[in-house]
């Protein structure tokens, strides 16, 4: 993968953060406000190793802990004194190096001709269809009409995909047809067109379109189990970072955000969300920011997680249905639950949390963490290129984490995480993603 941009490697050694004094036993943690309920520990006695993970300074001889005044508020506060800009990462919109990326889908007798996800495709690719892709551009009197809603159809009416243009007015559909009906509206519009085996591409022009409303609704999907313990403690400062930087940018633009993290069956702590509240609002800012700084890794048990149940919760919160921009940031180092009897419910629910998304205009941009394998990064490709978002995968350069797993792109250039995500951010809602516009 060539770099354009690498910073100089960084050794991981800031302190996570303490609660308590004395957490040699389970018993000191409810004496030191460390519950169960509002930290995220999972288990009992027989599980504290769980929070010398989450809770220790890794040293040669273990993990060592630090007393603090005791007031657990302030002590979360602290976690964003730490640095930001300390993770490294790529980003890569698939969509806009569409027959790359189908060739890695292609299945053919030959190995060695096959795309790398053939394997997962020729089983049945969880029942993600992106190799026919019909792309829209919509205008209204020359200029590019963000949030109208296009819709694929098949020649008896029945709808095939839904999605919502981009602020350059792009929509992209996956009818899994050679043939149909394009039908777009907006502001009361409405314009049809045909599309076909050799017409893959059409232009749509508008006579009225919904005004683009300035907010940015912004949510963050964790993943918290006890595999991200080596990063977590640094991605809970970077995603800080981004949030305080996208809100304090433009005082005209609302930004609302909201948190979702989750684990797996069988934690005590599922799932914890906290639902979009405006982080324009200082007061309603700092709460969500402690929200996200008292997550602690733990739990998991097995290498999948419940990625689909994330996801199916996350797509059917409090969106609404106007033209602001809709992102959804992923965090996670694994995929789905994908064996057993429960299998195409997996699926299922999988596949209709990311077409739910794609037809409400929430662009899914996965960020895949050390241990991610390729599984992982089908699944989660496949969710930005159907919701129009963009996959980010962290990078070694940094230092941090253990090993990263290289999608092989070439030309991917390596950012600071936290400029990688403002720019994205930023670009979503205006159409600018310049490497310059951080």
């Amino acid at each position: 993968m060539k770099k354009f941009f690498k910073p100089k490697r960084i050794a991981a050694a800031f302190l996570s953060l303490f609660f308590a004094a004395s957490l040699a036993a389970c018993a000191d943690l409810e004496k030191s406000g460390i519950t169960e309920k509002n930290y995220g520990y999972v288990g009992g006695a027989a599980d504290c190793g769980d929070v010398d993970t989450a809770f220790g300074v890794e040293t040669d001889g273990g993990y060592v802990y630090r007393e603090t005044s005791g007031d657990t508020a302030s002590a979360v506060e602290r976690e964003y004194e730490r640095q930001a800009g300390l993770i490294t990462a790529s980003g890569w919109n698939d969509n806009d190096h569409y027959a790359e990326y189908v060739s890695l889908l292609k299945r053919e007798d030959n190995v060695e001709q096959a795309g790398k996800f053939a394997g997962i495709t020729a089983a049945g690719g969880w029942g993600l269809i992106t190799s026919d892709r019909v792309k829209v551009s919509v205008k209204k009197d020359g200029l590019p009409v963000a949030g109208a809603k296009a819709v694929a159809k098949d020649d008896d009416g029945n709808v095939l995909f839904t999605a919502k243009t981009l602020a350059d007015g792009t929509a992209y559909l996956f009818p899994a047809r050679e043939k149909g009906k394009i039908t777009v509206s907006g502001g009361g519009a409405e314009i049809s067109a045909d599309f076909d085996g050799k017409n893959r591409e059409t232009e749509i022009n508008l006579t009225a379109a919904d005004q683009k409303v300035n907010r940015i609704k912004l949510m963050l999907v964790v993943d918290v189990t006890g595999s991200m313990g080596d990063e977590l403690r640094y991605l809970k400062t970077e995603l800080g970072d981004v949030v305080k930087r996208v809100s304090a940018r433009d005082e005209n633009t609302e930004i609302d955000l909201a948190l979702l993290f989750y684990r797996d069956d069988g934690d005590y702590e599922k799932f914890a969300f906290y639902d979009f509240v405006n982080a324009n609002d200082g007061q309603a800012m700092d709460a969500q920011l402690k929200n996200l700084a008292k997550q602690v890794a733990s739990g998991g048990g097995d290498y999948p997680e419940a990625v689909d149940e994330a996801l199916d919760i996350a797509v059917k919160s409090g969106w609404g249905d106007d033209t602001s921009t809709k992102l959804i940031f992923h965090v996670l180092d694994a995929p789905p639950h994908s064996n057993g009897d429960e299998q195409d419910e997996y699926e299922r629910r999988f596949k209709n949390a990311v077409y739910t998304a794609a037809g409400k205009g929430i662009r899914i941009n996965p960020v895949i963490c050390s241990g991610a394998d390729l599984l992982t990064e089908y699944l989660m490709r496949q969710a930005a290129v159907l919701t129009g978002g963009t996959f980010v995968f962290v990078t070694d350069d940094s230092g941090i984490g253990d090993a990263h797993r290289d999608p092989e792109i070439p030309n991917a250039v390596v950012e600071k995480l936290n400029d990688l995500l403002v720019r994205l951010i930023t670009g979503y809602h205006t159409g600018d993603f310049g490497l310059n516009n951080q």
